[in-house]
């Protein structure tokens, strides 16, 4: 018979659930399945209790480490009232303080934002600027090379001017100095034959007065 026993409360242990004492009430927990046992204890509505078996009206519970025996009619799987108004305050002010903590960080990404957006304008002021003075740059340097352009190709066409100047004084330096040996030339042409008509009129005017005298 105790075998039999042992093995019950074996299985009993093996299948406990959870239950909770129901609402409005203080039930008494009691070394046996009568109410002419002990009571070991009182137990408050929503106390949670580990059902180790149950024998007709009575359950084999454990709570707080204390076994004995309760009414089975008293308890309830449904979490109580009392323990859901608890539980949903805790999460209401667990949500309270996740909704604070996220309107904090809100405000403080709002803040970033708009920091951001205010260097996001600045840069892209800063921007167009640059690009103006790049533009400008980028004209003024073409007009720049236009001008160097222009005062190489004066440059060139001053040296090139220059060396046909030079080309064309040597030039006429040469015709000059051959016009000038040519008028020598002549010159002492006309000196020679001068010199030799007059030395033929002096024989002609000699051969004549020699005539007239002999």
């Amino acid at each position: 018979m105790l075998v039999i026993i042992a093995v019950l409360l074996v299985v009993g242990v093996a299948h406990a659930q959870s239950a909770y004492v129901t609402d409005v009430f203080e039930i008494t927990l009691r070394s046996g399945p009568t109410n002419s046992n002990k009571i070991l204890k009182m137990l408050p509505s929503s106390t949670p209790v580990e059902v180790l078996r149950t024998d007709k009206d009575w359950s084999l519970v454990r709570a707080d480490g204390v076994e004995g025996w309760v009414l089975a009619r008293y308890l309830t799987r449904t979490t109580p009232a009392a323990l859901q108004v608890e539980r949903f305050a805790k999460e209401t002010e667990t949500l309270r303080a996740k909704m604070a903590e996220m309107t904090e960080k809100t405000s403080a990404t709002a803040g970033e934002n708009q920091a951001l957006l205010d260097r996001l304008n600045r840069a892209e002021t800063e921007l167009a600027s640059l690009q103006q003075r790049y533009a400008e740059l980028e004209q003024g340097s073409k007009a720049y090379v236009d001008l160097k352009r222009a005062h190489d190709e004066l440059l060139a066409l001053q040296a090139e001017t220059a060396q046909r100047a030079e080309a064309l004084e040597m030039k006429n330096r040469d015709l000059s100095g051959d016009t000038q040996f040519r008028w020598f030339l002549t010159g002492a042409g006309v000196v020679g034959a001068s010199l030799l008509l007059g030395l033929a009129l002096g024989r002609m005017q000699r051969k004549k007065t020699g005539r007239m005298f002999a």
